[in-house]
C-alpha cells in the first residue's frame, strides 16, 4: 500500500512538471497596422525601411485560407520556443493588412521577412521544412 501511494505522488508530481512545461509556449504574436508600427517599422515616421528593436524579426506573412501556410506554422512556433530571447517571430495576415504586404511587395503566401539589420530584409517565398527553415534563420541572424 505504501509503494503504491508513493508511485501515485511520483506520477502526479511528473505530470504536473509536464503541464508546467506546456503553460510555458511562447505564442507568435500577430501585428496590425499599429503594433507594427511599434514593433517592426514606422514608416509613417521612416518612410524608407528603418526597423525598430535590436532583436533579429521574422515576420510570416500568411493567409487564414492558405494551405502552406498553415503547414508552415507549426515550424514557426517550434523557433520561436527553441529560440525564445533571441530572435522575434510575428505573423502578419494579408488579408486584414494589405497595407504592410505591400510594403514587402508581397504577392503569394506564406512569406518570410528575415530582419536583422536596422535597414535591410531578406524574404523567402514558400513552405519550409523546419531544418532548412532553421538553416534559413541561422544564415540571416547567427552565420552558421
Amino acid at each position: 500500500m505504501k509503494k503504491t501511494i508513493q508511485l501515485a505522488m511520483l506520477c502526479l508530481i511528473v505530470s504536473s512538471m509536464a503541464m508546467a512545461q506546456k503553460s510555458t509556449k511562447v505564442e507568435i504574436q500577430e501585428l496590425n497596422l499599429k503594433s507594427f508600427k511599434q514593433k517592426v517599422w514606422n514608416f509613417d515616421k521612416n518612410k524608407t525601411f528603418k526597423r525598430e528593436g535590436k532583436m533579429p524579426i521574422i515576420l510570416d506573412f500568411f493567409a487564414t485560407w492558405c494551405r502552406p501556410c498553415k503547414m508552415l506554422a507549426p515550424h514557426l512556433q517550434k523557433l520561436q520556443e527553441k529560440y525564445n530571447g533571441k530572435i522575434l517571430i510575428y505573423e502578419i495576415d494579408v488579408d486584414k493588412e494589405p497595407e504592410i504586404a505591400q510594403r514587402f511587395n508581397v504577392s503569394a503566401m506564406p512569406t518570410l521577412v528575415f530582419i536583422n539589420s536596422v535597414t535591410t530584409f531578406k524574404t523567402e517565398l514558400g513552405y519550409q521544412e523546419y531544418a532548412d527553415l532553421e538553416k534559413m534563420m541561422n544564415l540571416h541572424f547567427f552565420k552558421k
